[in-house]
């Protein structure tokens, strides 16, 4: 008999922020057997997918490396013929630039279910993000949208689409440019060249909707200019029309940097468009404004840590470089446990996962009780209907498994469920009080290789760098010998427990190096957060040391 084919969805994860997806989109991705997703959806989105989703990244930005086409259409067709429901996660719209015309053809030859969900294209969202709408009805009643740079047949990006840049001169609307970066200068030359005015208001939109956001406003004989003195990069959208003379956020300030009004563009623009603001929608301010936090760890933990530093207002970096894959081992009879124990969110998740997949009736947990180590597990555990009957005071393995040995008799026998090559201090302390255990692995943490490339890249940039595990510190720094790179000395580094303290400590001893670790007093992500806002205002973090 013939497998039933799975479907594939083609979902456009909006631009920017995670919360700008659609509800279908989200709805989706939560029941997703696989997602094959690129660098330009938010990588927050990937934490909505279930536990044993298979994740695939197949694309970077302009001039990196990418899965060709070919092979992301290939894996497309052979994951829906596996039978399972297959998300392709897109930044912006599928059908914009996106490709996607190109994948649902491909699936519709091979006859697999497939479906189009759009979403917020950076074309329309970015310029908005900014002040800017691309229509207006007293200087724009119509928008044009470009992409600047073509692919040859080889799969190499070009130097500049080959259009009638007279026409596109003639236009009285807006012109909206995405992948033009590369060739902004060579853009505006041509566009001049062709007849446009150089003194047309324009704009560039760099991380346009999130935390990240700058912009850039000049007129299109300055742009260019502008933007090489800001330092600004891709990913951005240039907008060029009167339009880009607007800023519908406020009334007018002048610029922050990063934000700002190319001078000589100024006297020359019609005083209708001149009330506007140039105050960055991304801009935050709180009790770590304006540092630079990378988070490493899993894209699970990095992003539920990334989204309470943003609210205090730090830049977060994310370095996650981690994922929890579920191993294959079937969970053992549950009968004769009298405990459960947990270790993390991603262990709860994991578990009740193999409960559904292996048909477990969950009424086979009654007259447990259960385990945590920390709050942001207890948590978890709520999530699924279970409450904790334990939880030690200090939140680290060694405690968990002293408050365990403590609160439990020899004729009872624990269920741990955790990942494989965890803390041998919980099931040690088991073992010296006599006390039955099952040490389960419901799975492992492997090191994304390429990810781990780009954040010990993007890691030099950081005024702190945080960890949340001890198999991170050491991940991280396979990492860094691997490319024989260096942390700067002004990357602070800071832990979430004293576990994953000493194994930074213990790397700091064997390559004979030095500095501050900072060690949350409480080891929860709050704690870690505390600790830092308290060094970066000046006061001494009471878990830190020299």
């Amino acid at each position: 008999m013939e497998k039933k084919k799975g479907n594939v969805y083609l979902v456009g994860a909006g631009c920017g922020g995670a919360d700008l997806i659609t509800v279908k989109g989200l709805a989706l991705l939560r029941r997703c057997d696989v997602v094959l997703y690129d660098s330009l959806a938010a990588k927050e989105l990937l934490d909505q997918v279930p536990p044993a989703c298979e994740k695939i990244n197949v694309g970077k930005r302009y001039a990196g490396k990418a899965m060709p086409q070919e092979e992301i259409n290939r894996l497309l067709v052979e994951k829906a013929n596996e039978g399972k429901d297959v998300v392709r996660l897109k930044g912006g719209d599928p059908y914009v630039f996106g490709r996607g015309g190109e994948e649902m053809l491909v699936l519709q030859e091979e006859g697999i279910p497939c479906e189009e969900i759009p979403g917020i294209t950076s074309a329309i969202a970015a310029p908005a993000s900014a002040g800017i709408p691309v229509t207006h009805r007293q200087c724009s009643r119509m928008v044009t949208i470009l992409t600047a740079s073509s692919i040859s047949g080889q799969g190499k990006q070009e130097s500049l689409t080959p259009v009638d840049y007279k026409a596109l001169a003639a236009l009285q609307g807006t012109l909206v440019v995405l992948m033009g970066m590369h060739h902004l200068r060579d853009l505006a030359g041509r566009l001049m060249d062709a007849g446009k005015n150089g003194d047309t208001p324009a704009a560039v939109i760099m991380d346009g909707a999130t935390d990240r956001q700058r912009s850039v406003r000049a007129t299109l004989s300055t742009l260019a200019d502008a933007v090489e003195e800001a330092g600004l990069k891709p990913p951005a959208v240039i907008v060029i029309g009167e339009v880009a003379a607007l800023c519908l956020t406020g009334t007018f300030m002048p610029g922050p940097p990063g934000n700002t009004m190319h001078e000589s563009s100024r006297a020359e623009w019609p005083s209708r468009l001149w009330k506007r603001s140039f105050h960055s929608s991304g801009e935050r301010q709180g009790s770590l404004s304006g540092l630079r936090i990378a988070v490493t760890g899993t894209e699970g933990f990095s992003s539920r840590l990334a989204e309470k530093l943003e609210k205090l207002g730090a830049q977060v970096i994310d370095c996650s470089f981690l994922r929890a894959v579920p191993t294959q081992e079937s969970l053992p009879e549950l009968k004769g446990y009298s405990w459960l124990c947990f270790t993390s969110p991603n262990g709860v998740d994991h578990f009740f996962h193999k409960m559904r997949e292996e048909k477990r009736d969950l009424r086979t947990l009654m007259g447990m009780r259960m385990a945590v180590i920390g709050p942001g597990t207890k948590s978890r555990l709520t999530d699924y209907g279970f409450y904790a009957d334990l939880m030690p005071l200090v939140y680290d393995a060694d405690h968990l498994g002293m408050e365990l040995a403590g609160s439990t008799e020899k004729t009872d026998n624990i269920l741990l469920c955790r990942a494989k090559k965890g803390s041998p201090s919980l099931p040690g302390r088991l073992e010296q009080a006599g006390i039955p255990y099952t040490d389960f692995p419901l799975y492992e943490l492997e090191a994304d290789r390429e990810k781990r490339r780009e954040a010990v890249t993007n890691a030099m940039e950081a005024d702190y760098l945080l960890f949340g595990s001890a198999s991170g510190v050491d991940t991280f720094w396979e990492g860094l010998l691997e490319e024989k790179a260096e942390l700067p000395a002004h990357v602070r580094l800071a832990c979430i427990g004293e576990q994953c303290a000493a194994k930074l400590r213990e790397i700091q001893k064997r390559n004979s190096l030095s500095g501050d670790i900072l060690v949350a007093e409480e080891f929860t992500t709050e704690g870690l957060i505390r600790c830092v806002a308290d060094r970066a205002n000046g006061h001494q973090c009471s878990g830190s040391e020299a």
